[in-house]
Formats: structure tokens, C-alpha cells, sequence
């Protein structure tokens, strides 16, 4: 292990490591545990320690965004403390590119009304209560929503720049996939097909844009979680990479 780094954990270590040590006997209690340390590529950005604490309160405060308000209170399973460590993870490192590139300004009305929405969200507006149950401050919970803002406006322009779908990819799309549709006209398909087209490009470009991040970057996981790290929390509702305004898929 790196001299640093060795260094930077035992500062961070689990604190049961200490309060062990303190304690007669030594048994001490677990107050909580480094889980990752995240290190972007290229010099860009500080090593962030995630820990325990850090983890559950992102879960929470991306759950309830999401409209699953009683993730103030209910246990957290690990599978999904595992999709939000792995989504944790990206963030970070998007924010450290944005960061290098000087395209970090976040208007603080941006971060404000986050947490008003996030406040509207909690069961009767009980903003404080979940303050002093998780013990953060609404400076901590603007720490999140600003990295969340930096992300979602870097990500979405980078979207910009590659996302255009040609009328011709449109139609080559819809020979080679013509069976998927029951012999319904162009026109119709049309407008759902470059839809589908454009949600695959933006999955692609993001999963491009990460994967170069991470491939540059040192992650180490120093905590199994259950469950399956890649998996997308909250399944369904927008992605964390897209900005607010992005198109969402819709059943027909």
C-alpha cells in the first residue's frame, strides 16, 4: 500500500479501530467505516473516502428524491448501498473532470431548489427531523445537490455535442428493425424510433464517457456490499447522469 494512502486511512479508518484501542479489553463501539477511496486519473481532483455514513446518507437522499420517502427511516439493503457506491463512484469522478475543465459553476438557486424539492418530498415536510436522525446539516445535503448539479449540466452538455440522430440513421434503423413494428408505416415509427435511437446514443455516450474516467482512475472498494455493483438505482425513474430536462422513455 501506498505510503499516502495507508496514511489517509488510518486518519479515516473504521473508528472502531480506535475507540477498540481506547476501550478496556479492547471492544469498542463501531462508529464508522471507510467503505472506498476514489482517486481520479490524471492529478485531477482530491482522493475522496466514502464511508459508511457518507454511503447510506447519498442512498437516502437519492431515494427520496425519487419519491421513496420512507428510506429516511427504513434499514438500507446492501444490493442497494452496492448500485448507489458504483453510482457514488462516477459522480465523483464526472465532478473531478467537470472541475479540471473549469466547468464547475453551479447557481446557487440551482442547489436551493433541490433542497426544497427534496423538503416537499419528505412526509410532512419533515426536513428537520431527517437532519437530526442521520445527523447532517443542510449545508451537507447542498454539498450533495451541488455535486448532482455540476454533474447533471457537465454530463448533458457533453450529450450535446454527440447527440444528434440523422434522419438517415432513422431510416436505416427502421429496415433493419421494420419486424419489430407490424408492418406499421414510417411515418408512424418514425418519431418513437428516433426516440429509442437517441436513448441508446445517450446510454452509450455516458457509459463511453465513464468508462474512460474509471479506466484512468483509481477505485478501491474496500467493503463487499451485496448485489451487483452496475446495477441502476431506482430502476425505472431518471437516470442520476441526465440532466433534469432530458427526455424520459414513455409506454405507449
Amino acid at each position: 500500500m501506498r505510503p499516502l494512502l495507508a496514511a489517509l486511512l488510518l486518519l479515516a479508518a473504521p473508528a472502531a479501530v480506535r475507540a477498540s484501542e481506547a476501550a478496556p479489553g479492547g471492544q469498542g463501539e463501531l462508529l464508522d467505516q471507510v467503505v472506498a477511496v476514489i482517486t481520479p486519473g490524471g492529478g485531477r481532483g482530491m482522493r475522496t473516502l466514502v464511508t459508511r455514513s457518507d454511503l447510506e446518507l447519498e442512498a437516502r437522499v437519492l431515494l427520496v428524491s425519487r419519491g421513496a420517502a420512507a428510506a429516511v427511516r427504513e434499514a438500507l439493503p446492501e444490493d442497494t448501498l452496492a448500485a448507489v457506491l458504483d453510482w457514488l463512484v462516477s459522480e465523483h469522478l464526472l465532478l473531478a473532470e467537470a472541475e479540471q475543465l473549469e466547468v464547475a459553476a453551479v447557481d446557487p438557486e440551482a442547489v436551493a431548489r433541490e433542497l426544497a424539492a427534496l423538503a416537499a418530498r419528505l412526509e410532512g415536510g419533515a426536513l428537520e427531523d431527517f437532519l437530526l436522525r442521520h445527523e447532517v446539516t443542510e449545508a451537507d445535503l447542498a454539498r450533495i445537490f451541488r455535486r448532482r448539479v455540476v454533474v447533471d449540466g457537465y454530463v448533458g452538455s457533453r450529450l450535446r455535442l454527440g447527440m444528434s440522430i440523422s434522419e438517415a440513421e432513422v431510416r436505416r434503423a427502421f429496415e433493419a428493425r421494420r419486424a419489430e413494428f407490424d408492418g406499421s408505416s414510417y411515418e408512424w415509427v418514425r418519431p418513437r424510433l428516433r426516440a429509442q435511437l437517441e436513448r441508446e446514443k445517450r446510454e452509450m455516450l455516458v457509459a463511453a464517457l465513464v468508462a474512460d474516467l474509471r479506466s484512468r482512475a483509481e477505485v478501491r472498494v474496500l467493503v463487499h456490499l451485496g448485489g451487483d455493483r452496475r446495477a441502476a438505482p431506482e430502476s425505472g425513474k431518471r437516470p442520476w447522469y441526465l440532466p433534469a430536462d432530458a427526455p424520459q422513455e414513455t409506454a405507449d
